[in-house]
């Protein structure tokens, strides 16, 4: 089993002196998602990064329109702690605009590809024949589709190993915890 190499009295000591996760990813030389599991298996509170964040800038961003990857870059956040945000400040609700709304239709109910017919350019009526130039769809195959769904099955299963693996480790960490302790 793999040992911590930070001692949890440590974590906790620094934790309270209310250094942000960054900080204390530097201090340990720890990853920021390490400093994130740490929390959670101390039972300790979880900081809230509203308290953190310009709220008038933030809203001043979010009522002009920006975009929450625009938003993220400004704050150093991803677009879904942006909208999760926005949504404790009880900011309006934002919806897709008609443009993004419509390639997202596109996308979702066009399952072939576009590929580019090669044009001749040796010959000379493959400049005056517009037929070579234009696309072809191609739509997927059965087996391209039966393929698709098969990595996408093995992909669940392999996120659901992961989860059972963290668990059983967390779970056999607090059973010998318990033992030391009777």
């Amino acid at each position: 089993m793999k040992t911590n190499k930070i001692s949890d009295v440590d974590f906790i000591a620094k934790y309270e002196e209310e250094l942000s996760y960054r900080e204390l990813s530097l201090h340990f030389g720890i990853a920021i998602p390490t400093v994130q599991l740490y929390v959670k298996r101390l039972n300790l509170q979880k900081r809230e990064i509203i308290d953190e964040i310009d709220k008038v800038r933030f809203t001043k961003m979010w009522n002009s329109g920006c975009s929450l990857s625009k938003i993220g870059r400004k704050f150093g956040l991803c677009g879904t702690t942006i909208s999760r945000i926005a949504r404790k400040l009880g900011l309006k609700e934002r919806k897709l605009t008609r443009p993004s709304k419509q390639v997202m239709d596109a996308i979702v109910s066009e399952p072939h590809q576009e590929v580019p017919k090669p044009s001749i350019v040796n010959k000379p009526e493959a400049k005056t024949n517009n037929k070579l130039n234009k696309s072809i769809f191609i739509v997927p195959t059965l087996k391209q589709l039966e393929k698709q769904k098969l990595q996408a099955e093995i992909a669940k299963a392999e996120r659901e190993y992961r989860v059972y693996k963290r668990e059983c480790g967390y779970t056999a960490r607090k059973n010998e915890i318990e033992k030391l302790g009777d």
